[in-house]
């Protein structure tokens, strides 16, 4: 059974162009290839002012994903999300 989630991740603004190229392949890979699931949005949202620092970082690039997967696919994403912990300062993996 496959549900509508929406994933909001943030990346510091001082990443390297083909580090977050790796990290959105397989985020997509996850989804597209390995679960078989929809990706109807993968895009960035906007660049803002962090409310507070977070590893020393206090600006970060907003990016969004909304996809129609199932509960196994989520959980393969946040494993990655969890581990990248030098691109990604934090996440959000909501359930529409």
């Amino acid at each position: 059974m496959t549900n509508n989630y929406e994933i909001l991740f943030i990346v510091p603004k001082n990443v390297d162009g083909t580090e977050f190229n790796n990290l959105s392949d397989k985020l997509k890979n996850i989804i597209s290839d390995k679960h078989k699931n929809e990706l109807k949005k993968f895009e960035k949202w906007a660049d803002r002012k962090l409310a507070y620092t977070i590893n020393n970082h206090s600006d970060g690039t907003y990016y969004i994903i909304e996809t129609n997967c199932s509960s196994e696919c989520i959980i393969d994403l946040e494993k990655i999300l969890s581990f990248e912990k030098a691109i990604i300062l934090r996440f959000l993996i909501d359930k529409k």
